[in-house]
């Protein structure tokens, strides 16, 4: 193990053990804070390049659950039923894995898989975006017949999130999200919020903020 692996396990853990001392001593805001943080550097990690990593495929799979886990008991305290959401005691069990990722090699305890790997532009690319223009909200949008088979290569889910502007008198889209086909299962999900326009594409992502702020979403699935 190289000094830089140990360095950067030894932090993690500090993290880890940091939220859920927060989270047993009742101090929701810091653990929650203190888990998304946490989560952003592991789902980074997970989604590094090969060359860029000292951690194998599997090993950044497991990583990236990890992540996953800390969103969900984020979302879990951040829930009126937090007491149906992911526990503190079933999050204390990801400590050792974490701790011990190079030479972990069982079933991960959860049924819980990475959030799938987007693509999300540097800031010096942002210059090359489309923007839409306010003033016009028109054409043809998600719903339109014409534009969605030819806009939507794969099939997934947005959520378009809307503000009126009283001035203008018209309503702007602020941000958007989106869910792809396997996150789709009963349960908490947390999902990115991306700059608008909204692109159906999803081939040029940018994150509405550096700050840790998603889209948590309780599914239940219902059979006919």
């Amino acid at each position: 193990m190289s000094e830089v692996t140990r360095s950067l396990l030894q932090r993690w853990g500090a993290s880890f053990r940091r939220g859920a001392d927060f989270d047993s001593w009742g101090q929701l805001v810091e653990a929650i804070d203190e888990y998304q943080i946490l989560a952003r550097h592991l789902q980074k990690e997970a989604q590094a390049q090969h060359n860029n990593s000292e951690f194998t495929e599997e090993q950044k799979k497991t990583i990236g659950k990890i992540a996953t886990c800390l969103e969900l008991r984020s979302a879990a305290l951040q829930s009126t039923q937090s007491q149906d959401g992911f526990k503190l005691e079933d999050l204390k069990k990801l400590e050792p894995i974490l701790k011990n990722i190079l030479t972990y090699n069982k079933e991960f305890p959860f049924d819980v898989q990475p959030v799938p790997l987007r693509r999300i532009l540097a800031p010096g690319e942002e210059e090359n975006l489309e923007f839409e223009d306010d003033d016009e909200e028109g054409g043809a949008g998600a719903g339109s017949p014409n534009s969605f088979p030819a806009r939507v290569p794969g099939a997934a889910i947005f959520f378009e999130f809307k503000h009126y502007k009283p001035k203008k008198r018209f309503t702007s889209t602020k941000c958007f999200a989106f869910m792809e086909m396997d996150e789709i299962k009963p349960g908490p999900i947390i999902i990115e919020l991306y700059k608008k326009p909204t692109d159906f594409k999803r081939k040029k992502l940018q994150l509405l903020t550096k700050k840790p702020l998603y889209l948590h979403l309780h599914q239940t699935l219902h059979k006919e």
